[in-house]
Formats: structure tokens, sequence, C-alpha cells
């Protein structure tokens, strides 16, 4: 397996929202891991990153929107029985974290460009995490949506139906309102790979809980007995 230092290149080069989450990966256990196996596991922080649209189609980051996503997903992880989580781990040195945190980003981004999840990086931070907590699964989970304002969704649509007159009907456009794409990966410490990856996109808000009972239900389709 790869380390994750000769991919970086590709997180650099990618756009947070690039391609409006156009990823096919959803996938389940990709080596000899069972559910069964699975009696432990150590969550890392959710890395969230939810913005809005104002203006056109530009996605600006918003922090308040992004920790609204991320409590309203972490909640609906804590009541998830399926997950054997015995712990949160909370890192302090605050080098480790960022590192830990754009471990997940690169990997996100490696699914992004359909990157066959067994082929996915070893993440060296959150593998020396694991080793050192004599924990063998870490579960990473990321959250990434947009939202827009209702003003420029009616916009957008009117300009669509124009360009549909403008072209007779051979050419238009329908904008998302809003979308959210998740993603759960279980890392193995010991065989130094991924033993689950799981990922899945839908039109839908980022700040409604009901979102999140959706996407963790599609998440955890292949785990589950």
């Amino acid at each position: 397996m790869k380390r994750i230092e000769s991919i970086i290149a590709l997180a650099v080069v990618l756009p947070l929202f690039s391609g409006l989450f156009t990823s096919c990966v959803t996938q389940g256990f990709i080596s000899n891991v069972t559910q069964a196996d699975i009696q432990q596991l150590s969550q890392f922080e959710i890395l969230a990153n939810v913005g809005e649209i104002e203006k056109g189609n530009k996605i600006t980051h918003n922090d308040s929107l992004t920790q609204v996503a991320q409590a309203l997903f972490a909640a609906e992880l804590a009541n998830e029985i399926a997950l054997p989580v015995t712990e949160t781990i909370d890192i302090e040195d605050t080098v480790v974290y960022h590192k830990v945190r754009y471990e997940i980003y690169v990997l996100m981004n490696c699914l992004e460009r359909n990157m066959k999840p067994k082929d996915l990086p070893v993440p060296p931070a959150i593998d020396s995490i694991l080793c050192a907590r004599a924990q063998r699964f870490g579960m990473l989970v990321y959250d990434w949506g947009f939202v827009r304002s209702t003003g420029n969704y009616a916009g957008q649509i009117a300009k669509g139906i124009a360009i549909g007159i403008l072209t007779m009907g051979s050419y238009y456009t329908v904008p998302y309102k809003d979308m959210t794409r998740s993603g759960i990966l279980i890392y193995d410490a010991m065989n130094h790979n991924f033993a689950y990856v799981s990922t899945t996109a839908a039109e839908s808000s980022p700040l409604e809980a009901k979102t999140y009972q959706k996407q963790l239900k599609d998440l955890l389709k292949k785990y589950k007995k």
C-alpha cells in the first residue's frame, strides 16, 4: 500500500467541492476483515466542511454551518449501535491534530478521484496513533456539503429556464439546491490497510438530522450483518 506522502499532490490540485460530488465509490468491506472482527473502534474527529452559495455557483466555506453539520452527524453516529465505538480520540498536540485532519482530507480527495479503495494510501499519523494506543481499528468520518440561499436557488432556476427557451429546449440546467456527501473509512492498524470504505451522496441539506439518518443507513448497509 502506498504511503500518503506519495499522493499529497492530488489533494493540492483538487478543489474542495470539485465536480459537485460525482464520485461513485460505495464499496463495503475490502479486506479479509468482517464485522465480527471489529469488536472495538477508536473514532477520530469528524472532518466536516460545509459551504454556502450566495452568488452564482461559487461555494464559500462557512464555519458556523460546518459546526452544525458536524454536530448533527456526530449525534447520529453516537446512536448507531452497530458501530462498537469505545473511544473518541482527542488529539492535544496541534501539529499531530492537523496532520490527522490532512490525512483524512487526502483520503477524501483520493475517493473523489475514484481511486480504488484497496489502493488508498497508509495514513502515517493515524496509523501511529492507533499503534501507540494498542488499538487495531480506527474510524475516519468525513462530511462535505453546501446549501444555497433561497434567492440564489430561485435565480439559478430562472437562469436555467431562460437558457432552455433560448436554445429551444436543446440545453438547460437544473441546479442542485443542497448537497451532502459523507464517508466512513475503517482503518486496520495491524495490517496497515483499510478494512471498510463506504461513501454516499445526496441532494439534501447538510443542516438537517434526517440527512445523516439516511446517509448513515446507506454508509453502513454493507457493514451490518
